[in-house]
């Protein structure tokens, strides 16, 4: 499909699922360079691989990717040559965002082709995974039926249109699923995939990619890519991008709304011979209405935007909700967890702003010493936040809390410290995994464990995958974090002072060590009446509550 001179070129990527017998036939000749190096990369011949497939390895994820890589990024390049108008905006579905950020430049075709070897290798790791495409149901219908059924081993992985979407997790209930469905006439199709991609089954080799990803560097793309996994344009936070999105769902169907309120369906064109994602493009917009399949909407004030040649473009576009606009949750994770520990939150707050405080020493901040003091990472949490509420694009956005486990006493320390500056206070304190503050931790020595007993410690904890602890390097490094989050926990000294005046959400797990009188507690810190919610499970109850959770922050947050 040819791109429209009229609009903001885009180009759509397709990933695993789209490869096929005889893909690539004319480009390996017309670029022998590049496919020389892919060989050399590869210790394969890869035109070999995808014009004949002898072997029969076309399937496997840990050939597909890579394959699938080097034949979208020679399309892409063919194209250019052939006079297409290079992109201004970039979309790749699943494994096609690694061509997406390669065409704008994060980072060159070599280190591309790496990433998905590595990528490929560690989803093929996992076992007795599947996943189901169902056409028909909506989103929430869908859920409804999981939940009808009792499927709770089931995520869902894609949603790629508002009817077609892909169910991922457990070999026998996809298998149950499939019967449930056909039974009540729901057309469901098995992929043919080795593993539950883009599920809770993919976290250790999200963590293990993670990992990989700190020993590359990577330039600020130089045009729009949209993330699969928040629907939104890239930010500087890649390695954590492309680690979550394993495990996270595609949000194709919005990535693809938001791209339509800034082109033109007829603008875009996908790399390849398919046309699978052209159509859902095309129904997307169908679904969105005729404004969307056309172009955008020039009510809008006009917006300043970069082209690749530096020069500005003033036309008129459609600008999206403004996230400011959006009430905000501000996170604070659990010993031993990053910025990403409450990303499945996000998934079930779509009308909220989900921002994770990241503490030093993890995640994106890796490279900066630990803190184990509670006073010292109450300062560092202070200044994240106290930089967002003095945004001058969101000056009265209403705003909340939320914090497991130590993460629920340093979401309150930070509250006490609003009070203490008289900055404007959060609506409300949602804590979960934690007795109220002026209860000594049930946690507050175990930093002084040995290096086993800890380990042995961490395990009855649970938390951590049982897959993790093969990967000794890996473990080595949130030992270390865990340790330093567990010492502060120690270092907590409960101060008396005057109560909140704001309200107060307590939660916990029935299999948790708490009493009800440990959870009560969290009432003497506040001059509201406090709310308490029980769920099934042990400490870690929140991995299998999110869509709870996110039911209860979102009455909190419209009640205040």
């Amino acid at each position: 499909m040819m791109a429209s001179t009229a609009g903001a070129p885009c180009v759509l990527f397709p990933g695993q699922g789209s490869q096929a017998r005889g893909m690539g036939s004319g480009l390996f000749d017309r670029f022998p360079g590049t496919t020389s190096l892919a060989n050399d990369v590869l210790g394969y011949d890869l035109p070999r691989l995808c014009l004949q497939d002898p072997e029969g390895r076309l399937d496997d994820t840990r050939f597909t990717q890579p394959a699938l890589y080097v034949v979208n990024a020679l399309s892409y390049r063919d194209s250019l040559e052939r006079g297409e108008p290079e992109a201004e905006y970039l979309l790749g579905h699943s494994l096609g965002e690694y061509n997406a950020l390669h065409a704008a430049g994060v980072f060159d075709f070599e280190t591309g082709l790496k990433l998905v070897i590595k990528r490929g290798e560690l989803m093929a790791r996992a076992s007795d995974g599947a996943m189901l495409a169902v056409v028909g149901m909506s989103e929430s219908e869908l859920r409804a039926f999981l939940a009808e059924e009792s499927l709770a081993r089931l995520d869902i992985a894609n949603l790629n249109t508002g009817t077609q979407t892909v169910l991922s997790g457990a070999r026998d209930e996809i298998e149950r699923a499939h019967r449930l469905l056909g039974a009540r006439s729901v057309r469901a199709v098995p992929l043919k995939v080795s593993a539950a991609f883009h599920s809770r089954f993919m976290a250790p080799a999200r963590d293990e990619f993670h990992a990989f990803l700190k020993g590359f560097r990577f330039s600020p793309p130089r045009a729009t890519v949209i993330a699969n996994l928040t629907a939104r344009p890239y930010d500087a936070e890649v390695p954590g991008t492309l680690s979550e999105q394993i495990a996270a769902p595609v949000r194709w169907a919005e990535s693809v709304r938001y791209l339509l309120e800034r082109t033109s369906v007829e603008d875009c064109r996908e790399a390849g011979d398919g046309s699978v994602l052209t159509r859902m493009v095309r129904q997307i917009a169908g679904e969105a209405g005729p404004r969307a399949a056309g172009r955008p909407s020039t009510t809008a004030a006009p917006r300043k935007r970069t082209e690749p040649h530096g020069e500005p473009d003033t036309e008129p576009r459609t600008e999206p909700h403004t996230p400011g606009a959006r009430p905000r949750l501000f996170c604070v994770a659990y010993a031993g967890g990053d910025e990403r520990a409450y990303a499945p939150l996000t998934e079930h707050c779509r009308d909220i702003e989900l921002v994770a405080l990241e503490r030093p020493g993890r995640g994106r901040r890796a490279g900066e010493p630990l803190l184990r003091e509670p006073a010292a990472i109450v300062d560092d949490l202070f200044a994240q936040l106290r930089g967002r509420l003095d945004a001058p694009d969101t000056p009265d956005t209403p705003y909340a809390l939320y914090g497991h486990s130590l993460g629920a006493r340093l979401a309150f320390l930070l509250c006490r410290r609003l009070r203490a500056e008289g900055l404007p206070p959060p609506v409300h304190l949602f804590v979960s995994g934690e007795s109220g503050p002026a209860i000594p931790s049930r946690e507050r020595d175990t930093w002084r464990l040995p290096d086993e007993a800890f380990r042995d410690h961490l395990k009855q904890l649970g938390g951590i995958p049982p897959e993790l602890w093969e990967y000794g390097d890996l473990m080595a490094f949130y030992e270390r974090v865990l340790r330093a989050d567990f010492t502060a926990l120690g270092a907590y000294e409960h101060v008396a002072e005057p109560p909140l005046d704001i309200p107060v959400t307590a939660m916990a797990g029935e299999d948790e060590w708490f009493s009800r009188a440990d959870i009560d507690a969290w009432q003497r810190e506040t001059t509201r009446p406090l709310t308490v919610h029980w769920f099934p499970g042990d400490h870690f109850f929140i991995r299998t509550q999110w869509p709870a959770l996110a039911r209860i922050v979102t009455s909190g947050l419209a009640a205040a």
